[in-house]
């Protein structure tokens, strides 16, 4: 297991119980536009040939995240799947899953707001936050310590520029690229069935996201 386990969960484990602080022991349809005076009302049909506000969205998702307490960052690799459904002409709420491994599984469950500040016949721009719950865990066999599984639970804030392109008025390529803040909720160490658990600061973890994508609008 890498450093950003070993060296930041069984440091700050430690910590706590130097500290003495409290411990828990447990195991339609496109619609056609003609000419028309009125050029307002013309654009805002033009914007979306469909007949239903919901889109879903799936492809790659990588982050990179740490902090100096784990003497570096960790880069995960995965994909994503995101529902979203359609407010405003320009804005959407959405929720999104993702998955992500490298020597540990990455889980992230995210909710949020999405406004297109930019947007023509074929290319869009747009800002997104929101709220999520992530968790990391792993396990494997030391041969010094034995049996050790790791689990951690974060309150999460991701933020997210996004360009797209418009194949079809169904169909949107896209990438995007932001930072996210994870803030401890939980952490559990558990060596050969004696677990410790707590949460601290010194947990917490930030860093860049990246996706490439495509999104079918109904």
């Amino acid at each position: 297991m890498k450093k950003l386990i070993l060296a930041g969960i069984i440091g700050v484990v430690s910590t706590f119980a130097a500290a003495d602080k409290p411990l828990i022991f447990n195991n339609g349809s496109p619609e056609v536009i003609g000419t028309s005076p009125n050029y307002v009302h013309a654009e805002n049909d033009s914007q979306s040939s469909r007949t239903s506000p919901f889109s879903v969205a799936f492809g790659y998702a990588g982050s990179k995240l740490g902090s100096d307490d784990f003497l570096g960052t960790e880069s995960f690799d995965g994909v994503f799947v995101n529902a979203a459904y359609q407010t405003h002409p320009k804005a959407s709420i959405w929720a999104e899953y993702i998955f992500q491994s490298s020597e540990v599984d990455y889980n992230h469950f995210s909710v949020g707001y999405k406004y297109k500040f930019l947007e023509n016949e074929k290319l869009y721009s747009a800002a997104s936050l929101g709220l999520g719950y992530a968790w990391l865990d792993e396990s494997e066999t030391d041969p010094d310590l034995g049996k050790l599984n790791v689990e951690l639970e974060y309150f999460t804030i991701p933020a997210a520029l996004e360009v797209g392109y418009k194949v079809s008025p169904q169909v949107d390529m896209f990438g995007s690229f932001g930072y996210q803040w994870l803030f401890n909720e939980d952490a559990k160490v558990c060596l050969n069935g004696e677990c410790l658990s707590g949460s601290s600061d010194e947990l917490d973890l930030n860093g860049v996201t990246y996706k490439a994508g495509l999104r079918y609008n109904f």
